[in-house]
Order: structure tokens, then C-alpha cells, then sequence
């Protein structure tokens, strides 16, 4: 037997490796193997306490409050059982007056294996049901059956995560007593009033629980940032045989107090004023008060889906009337380890996400409905969340028990979490549609989706929240959905909906190979992490060239051999690294992170500039680009932007570029080379002044410019330059028939009025067939700066102690893709607000921002840069 002191919220992998049971870090090497024996044990946690006095016996209603239990328990006090938990999400309620006693009680939470649960469960309902709900083969990387417990679907690893199958108590467990009632839940609608739209409405409804069997009388009151908006408002409660009641007011806010319309980032005013409401109930005959206080912000949400060209339908959200484009990527769970998740590590990866111009997360499916911390950060931070459900990429069992777990479990969420303004929509699934239309025939699994997903989810998300749109899965058809009984044989159809798309197979670097959808809420790349990042998880020696067993165990994606692909693709575009130690392996990545930085800068510049939907096919009009994914979940080779523990890779730099307001977006077009003017500012019509310079790989200057000024309007997608191929080599001179190999071309525009400036490279053909001269690059000078521009959000969102750095830097030459970091194990950490950079004209001043206690040498003495002629081949 093992004993160990445990921690909640916590779970049992982090109580036996803190204890020493367990001898090595959780998350190196392959100890995810290693230790997969904990998951197939049960776990026992158990606790005795005091506190338990008489007066707290003396109330009416005492109960256990389990906020969540991962998974599967019993749960006694004093030896008594009183209930039992099957669903990680849901928050139980048992009543414990006649079990606990004055003084010393004893908790106990008995836990199965949860791999050995779903085995057990998928087996007995395939005896039950005769038929399979889904096939799957186990391997030392995976556990199989996940979709038969209600627990974070990618603890049993995913592809680009390891499996770790947590037990343990990962949210509060405690006592709660009450003589009346208790508000468990506020939620909230915020309408425009319309007889005076700058007058707002505030539709707000309290959950309340109460065992009484009686009639209970009453007060409520309802506060806005302190000022009263409902003044001891009597009521008469009469709860429902399960215990329920529910108190209704709509509210047009008073004109003494002025509201300020929240909205997402850098959208209209980009304002996020978020609003303390507070919620009290309170009774005559009683000093009890059950109170509960949300920060809301006033907003109103659609989505828009509206007849196009070629029998498409739009698929765009409007907030406050002002339409969006959707502009950012996809959030997983932040580590495997639930317990391990710290505000600041949150804060830090979503202040990421503002940074690099995004306005929208998606919260993937097979994750964890997130904590609120999470949440209210999205709020303050202005981030619309597209909140999936937590159901995963397989058919689920739809047998009653399995409802009645979803029934609580959705109708829980949804009231815990829909105050929030950022929350834009809820999606039932993610990729389930999908997987049946390519794997399933039979109708019976079609009838199961529909009843979960249609009968029983979208019946309780649209009675519990009017206030956002719901979709059943994504991706998904959007309205058209409906017209196949949400069962679409194509639900990735790019006239309508949401679309997921991969491609590993075509030239990642050209803007032709990607679908033109509506909204593409899944797209995305693999790289490598940075050598600071593996050296958390691996040894030295497993830095090599080629890739070590060690690196290539990390590598999860199933369908294609992972280290191939990135390799493959990599290949593309450069010659890759000779063999050797840890330089050619860190040259490796430094591909590996370029390659993927392009091909979503290609793949994203498309959608912001694809405003126009093609007649003939219905595809095009893009207004949502989200790619795959924001950040890790343990020191990996994946699709992140932002590797496990916070730092960026090259992509999330580019990504500030790609989604900024004002984008010039150069491509080339069969012959010609053209050049988008991208607004998703709210300015009115501005007056541009384009550049495009023609560099010679070998120079510093450019051999030829060409200006002009275009007037352009808001919320716009246009074309500013179009020039045939061989007409730019006429007229910038090209010395020979063709000067592909030999040139660059950098374009920018300003907007002097405003101070708005973009700028842009266009490569003519892949870097390992240009012409590319080694461009010395040397630093001049680093130097602390206070409050450089673009260094860091401003105001309380961001580390008051950040630190900011220029560093300035000269190429003798035209210096492509030059990738700035540090020495390992220096201990310097921050985000560089530009990589992966050209350096034209000779010079470059790029931004680090830091929390670390680095001076200007420090920084000097341990920057390793490297551009394309540095890899060793």
C-alpha cells in the first residue's frame, strides 16, 4: 500500500511525484509511460478535519459541496456513503445534517481508474446495446475509450499531448449549511433599449436552491457598481420538486448611470468597462443573506448568417452592430495537470493572445470548461471565446444515465459561465459531425448524435442562454446544418459555417492550396520547440540531428509520421541541417519554426483579405481565421504558437503582423504579383501611401520603388498594385529573362494622419533557390527603454515589473527570417516583439520585454541570432 499527503484541488499524479514516490520530473522523458500504472489503480483520499460545531449543525440544509472530482467515486463521512461522482464537470450536492457530528468528522473520496472504468463501461454497453459506439486500439502513447467517462478527454492524450488519466479532488471540496435559501448562480442579458438605443436594458434572472418544501418570502436586491437597481424587492419562492427557483427582473438602467459599450480587441472603441452586479437575497423573518456578485460588461452578440452569391450563407459575429472578423486561434488545456495551472501562467498566455492582435480564443472541446480566472481574463482583455463543449472527435453512448450526467452537466456550465461578455458562442462539439460523415454509415450512430447533441444539448444551451447563438458542432454548416438533420454528409461545406483545415501534403507557402471558407475556426502547422523548452523535458544528449528517440516520442501526430512532416515541409523551402549534436538540431528548429510562421501568415493573409464570395462557387467572404494552436499542454513538438511554459515561437510574432487592424498583404497570382490593402479599423475612409520596394538579395538599397496613394474605407479588403511578373522586370531592369532567384520585395503603407503603418515581404521564389547573401549581422546597441510602443499592453493587464529592451541590430546585406533568442539555460525569459524578421536598408530595432533581472550586457553577452545562410548543411 502507498500513503501519501495529498493536496486538492490537486490530483494523484502530483501528490506521489511531490512526495517521492514517484523520482522524476511528470512531464519528462517518457515518464507519461513510465508511470501509467497510477491511472490503473484506485485511489483512495481521505481527510479528517474539526470545525464542525453546533451552531453550524443547527441550520436546516447542511451538505457536502463537491465543486469537481475527477471521476469516478464514492464518497463517504464517518464511514456513511453518501454519494457518488461520474463526471469530472459537474458539481454534486449531497446532504450530510444527520451524518456529520460536533467536532472530528472523517471525509473519504474512493476513485476508480478511470482507464479500467471506460473499459469496463464500453464493454457492458455494447453487451446491453449490441453495437459498438466506437472502435479503438491501445497503445503505450494512448488510452482508449475516453468518450465513456465525462473527464478531460485529452488526459488520454491527444496529438499533440501525453496520457496521463488524473484522479483526484481538482476543485473545492466543502460544507455548506443554510436555513433558507442560497443563490447559486446569476445570469445576465444586456439588450440595447429600443426606444432609446443608447439606453441600456438588463434582463437578470438568480438560480436559487432551497430544500424547503414551503413558500419562502423574500427580499432581493440588485446592485450595479454599488448603485441600487432593484431596492428590497419581495418575492414569494417556490421551488421545484428538484429544489430550484428562479427570480426574473428586467432592468432599463437609470441615466444617472452612464454605460460604456464593451467590446472585443480593437474592435470600434475597444473598450472592455466591465460592470460589478451584485445579487442579494435576503429574508424578513431572518439575518440570513445569500448574496452573489458578477462582473458583466454590456454587449449585445449575433451571428450572422445571411444569404451570399452562389447559395452560400455569411458566418460572422456582430457585437453592438459592428461587424468582426474573427481574429485569432485555439486554446487546449495549459497543461495536463490541472493542479499545476497558476493565474499568472493563464494571465501571461492570454495577455500573449491580446499581444499578437487577437480578438478570439476557441476553447476546444476535449479540454476542461476553464476556470473562472480564465474567463474574466478573456473579459478584461477584451477576448471573445467560442466555447465548445467538452465532447471530442469520437461518438459518445446516449444511454440514460450517460443523458442525465450530460443534462446536469451542460445546465451547470452554461448558468456558471454565461455572465461572461467575452463568451461569444457555444458549439456542442468539436469535429463529431465530422467524424461520423467520414467514418460513419450506420444510422444508428447518427441517431445517437442527434439525440445528444440536438434533443438534449441544444434544447437546454438555447432555453438556459438567449443571449449567443449555439451550433451543434464544428465545424459544422451553420443553419444549413438543420436541413440535414445535423447529420450534413460535408459538414465543412465552404459556402456556409465553420471549417477545419489541414494539409500536409502541398507547398505550404502558397496562398492557392487553402479553402476559401466562411470562417475557418481550425487551421495549423507542426514546429519545434525551442532548446529551452526541450532541455525541461529532455537530457543533452538527445539535442541531435537527425531527430533522438527522445524527441521523435513527443512527436503525436497519428495520421502521418510527425517528424517526416515537419522535415518534409521544412525541406520545401531550405536544405536542411547536416548531421551533428545540438547546433544542427537547434538549426533544425529554427526551420521547422520559419516554415510554420509562413505557412500561416500565407494561409491567414488569405482569409483577411478574401472579403468577396466567388458567384460562380459560394466560397470566399471569410470573416473568422482561428488557426491551430495557441499553446501547449507539455514541452512538445505541436501546431503552439506559444510553447509550453510561455515563451513564443516565431509564428506568435508573426501572428502580430497577420492580425493587426491595418495589413498590406503582397502575394503572387498565376503572372502577377499584388498587393491587398486589409482595414479592420473603424476610422472611416483614410488615404494610404503605398511602397514597394524591389530588393537584390546582394544589396542594401532598393533597385526600384514604386509609390502611389489610394483612398480606402473601413472594415475593407482592397487591391492597391497589380503588375504582371514581366512587367516589373522591365521596369525595375532585371539584368537577365528571369530575376526570381535574385530578388525580394518589401512593401509598406503609412497613413500619416492617424500614424498607421504596415509593412510586408514578398518572396519570389523558396529561400534554398535564392540568391541569399551571408548579411553579417552585428548588434550596435542595447538599451532599456520605458514604455516602448508595442512593447506591452498597457494598464493592470500586464506585470507592472516588465522590463523593456531595444535592441538594434545592422546586416550588410538584405537579412532574411533572422530568428533572435538566448543562450540555454541563461535563465532569460520574455517575448521579443518581432522575429523571424527581415532586416532591409541595414538596420533593424527590435523590442524584448521581460520580468527577468537582466541588464543591458547580460541581454548583449547571450543573444544568438541566426538567419537563413547560418544553418550549417
Amino acid at each position: 500500500m502507498i500513503t501519501v499527503r495529498a493536496r486538492v484541488p490537486g490530483s494523484i499524479y502530483s501528490d506521489l511525484r511531490r512526495e517521492g514516490v514517484l523520482k522524476e520530473s511528470l512531464l519528462s522523458g517518457d515518464n507519461d509511460v513510465k508511470y501509467r500504472w497510477v491511472s490503473y489503480d484506485n485511489w483512495t483520499f481521505e481527510r479528517t478535519f474539526n470545525g464542525i460545531d453546533e451552531k453550524l449543525l443547527s441550520k436546516q440544509y447542511v451538505y457536502l459541496l463537491a465543486n469537481g472530482i475527477d471521476t469516478v467515486s464514492e464518497v463517504t463521512v464517518n464511514d456513511r456513503l453518501i454519494g457518488r461522482t461520474d463526471n469530472q464537470f459537474v458539481r454534486y450536492k449531497w446532504d450530510v445534517k444527520h451524518v456529520l457530528r460536533v467536532g472530528q468528522n472523517t471525509v473519504r473520496v474512493s476513485i476508480q481508474s478511470a482507464p479500467l472504468y471506460s473499459l469496463r463501461k464500453s464493454k457492458e454497453y455494447e453487451e446491453k446495446y449490441k453495437y459498438k459506439v466506437i472502435s479503438c486500439t491501445k497503445s503505450d502513447n494512448t488510452e482508449c475509450y475516453v468518450d465513456f467517462i465525462r473527464k478531460m478527454a485529452a488526459s488520454y492524450s491527444w496529438d499533440w499531448g501525453p496520457a496521463f488519466p488524473t484522479q483526484g479532488i481538482w476543485k473545492s471540496l466543502g460544507v455548506e449549511s443554510y436555513d433558507r435559501a442560497v443563490i447559486r448562480d446569476v445570469t445576465v442579458d444586456t439588450r440595447r433599449d429600443p426606444k432609446t438605443p443608447d439606453r441600456w436594458t438588463l434582463a437578470v434572472s438568480a438560480h436559487i436552491e432551497t430544500a424547503s418544501k414551503k413558500q419562502l418570502d423574500a427580499i432581493i436586491d440588485i446592485t450595479l457598481d454599488d448603485k441600487p437597481l432593484v431596492a428590497k424587492h419581495s418575492q414569494r419562492l417556490t421551488a421545484d420538486p428538484l429544489g430550484a427557483v428562479k427570480a426574473d427582473f428586467v432592468i432599463t438602467i437609470p441615466e444617472d448611470i452612464p454605460i460604456i459599450a464593451w467590446y472585443p480587441n480593437g474592435v470600434a472603441d475597444n473598450t472592455q468597462q466591465l460592470y460589478s452586479l451584485q445579487v442579494r437575497l435576503s429574508f424578513a423573518d431572518s439575518q440570513e443573506v445569500s448574496a452573489q456578485t458578477k462582473r458583466i460588461g454590456f454587449r449585445t452578440i449575433r451571428l450572422v448568417q445571411s444569404p451570399t452569391p452562389g447559395d452560400g450563407l455569411t458566418f460572422y459575429f456582430e457585437v453592438n452592430g459592428q461587424p468582426v472578423f474573427a481574429k485569432g486561434s485555439n486554446w487546449i488545456p495549459a497543461n495536463v495537470l490541472q493542479e499545476d495551472l497558476t493565474e499568472a501562467y493563464v494571465r501571461d498566455l492570454l495577455v500573449s493572445a491580446r499581444s499578437a492582435n487577437m480578438n478570439v480564443l476557441r476553447v476546444w472541446g476535449g479540454g476542461v470548461y476553464e476556470s473562472d480566472v480564465f474567463y474574466d481574463l478573456a473579459d478584461e482583455l477584451g477576448i471573445m471565446i467560442w466555447q465548445d463543449m467538452m465532447y471530442a472527435c469520437a461518438p459518445y453512448p446516449v444511454n440514460p444515465e450517460f443523458l442525465l450526467s450530460v443534462d446536469v452537466e451542460i445546465s451547470q456550465q452554461i448558468r456558471r459561465l454565461q455572465h461572461h461578455p467575452s463568451i461569444a458562442i457555444w458549439a456542442g462539439n468539436n469535429e463529431i459531425e465530422a467524424v461520423i460523415a467520414a467514418f460513419v454509415s450506420d444510422e444508428r450512430h447518427k441517431q445517437d448524435y442527434r439525440e445528444l447533441f440536438v434533443k438534449h444539448m441544444q434544447t437546454l444551451v438555447t432555453d438556459g442562454d438567449t443571449s449567443r447563438p449555439f451550433v451543434t458542432s464544428s465545424p459544422s454548416n451553420g443553419l444549413k446544418d438543420k436541413l440535414e438533420n445535423y447529420t450534413a454528409k460535408n459538414p465543412g461545406d465552404l459556402r456556409y459555417g465553420d471549417v477545419h483545415s489541414y494539409n500536409y501534403m502541398s507547398p505550404q507557402w502558397d496562398w492557392t492550396v487553402y479553402p476559401r471558407g466562411k470562417f475557418i475556426s481550425e487551421y495549423g502547422q507542426l514546429s519545434y520547440p525551442s532548446l529551452d523548452t526541450w532541455l525541461t523535458a529532455l537530457p543533452d544528449a538527445d539535442m541531435t540531428y537527425p531527430t533522438s528517440a527522445g524527441v521523435r516520442h513527443r512527436n503525436r501526430l497519428g495520421f502521418f509520421n510527425g517528424t517526416q512532416v515537419i522535415e518534409g515541409l521544412s525541406g520545401n523551402y531550405f536544405q536542411l541541417p547536416a548531421p551533428g549534436g545540438v547546433d544542427r538540431f537547434a538549426d533544425l528548429i529554427y526551420l521547422s519554426q520559419i516554415t510554420q510562421a509562413m505557412a500561416i501568415k500565407t494561409q491567414t493573409e488569405l482569409y483577411r483579405r478574401d472579403r468577396e464570395v466567388d458567384p460562380q462557387t459560394g466560397f470566399g467572404g471569410t470573416m473568422g481565421a482561428l488557426y491551430w494552436q495557441l499553446n501547449d499542454i507539455w514541452p512538445a513538438p505541436t501546431w503552439a504558437s506559444i510553447e509550453f511554459g510561455g515563451k513564443w515561437k516565431i509564428l506568435h510574432s508573426f501572428a502580430r503582423h497577420f492580425y493587426h487592424n491595418l495589413l498590406v498583404s503582397p502575394y503572387l497570382d498565376n503572372n502577377s504579383i499584388k498587393v491587398s490593402l486589409v482595414r479592420d479599423d473603424y476610422y472611416g475612409k483614410l488615404d494610404f501611401d503605398l511602397s514597394v520596394k524591389v530588393y537584390d538579395w546582394s544589396q542594401n538599397r532598393p533597385i526600384y520603388e514604386h509609390k502611389s496613394r489610394h483612398s480606402s474605407d473601413s472594415f475593407s479588403a482592397q487591391l492597391v498594385y497589380n503588375i504582371t511578373v514581366p512587367e516589373l522586370y522591365r521596369v525595375a531592369k532585371c539584368p537577365q529573362t528571369d530575376c526570381h532567384s535574385d530578388w525580394v520585395l518589401n512593401v509598406e503603407v503609412t497613413n500619416t494622419e492617424r500614424k498607421l503603418q504596415a509593412n510586408n515581404f514578398l518572396l519570389l521564389s523558396e529561400p534554398k533557390n535564392s540568391h541569399i547573401i551571408q548579411p553579417n549581422i552585428k548588434v550596435l546597441d542595447v538599451k532599456e527603454v520605458k514604455g516602448a510602443e508595442g512593447s506591452a499592453p498597457v494598464g493592470p493587464h500586464y506585470l507592472s515589473n516588465s522590463r523593456t529592451f531595444s535592441i538594434s541590430l545592422s546586416s550588410e546585406t538584405i537579412a532574411p527570417f533572422v530568428s533572435l533568442d538566448f543562450r540555454p539555460k541563461t535563465g532569460i525569459s520574455g517575448h521579443f516583439m518581432e522575429n523571424g524578421f527581415f532586416i532591409f536598408d541595414g538596420k533593424k530595432s527590435v523590442i524584448f520585454s521581460t520580468e527577468s533581472n537582466v541588464t543591458d550586457k547580460h541581454i548583449r553577452d547571450n543573444l544568438v541570432i541566426k538567419s537563413v545562410t547560418d544553418v550549417i548543411v
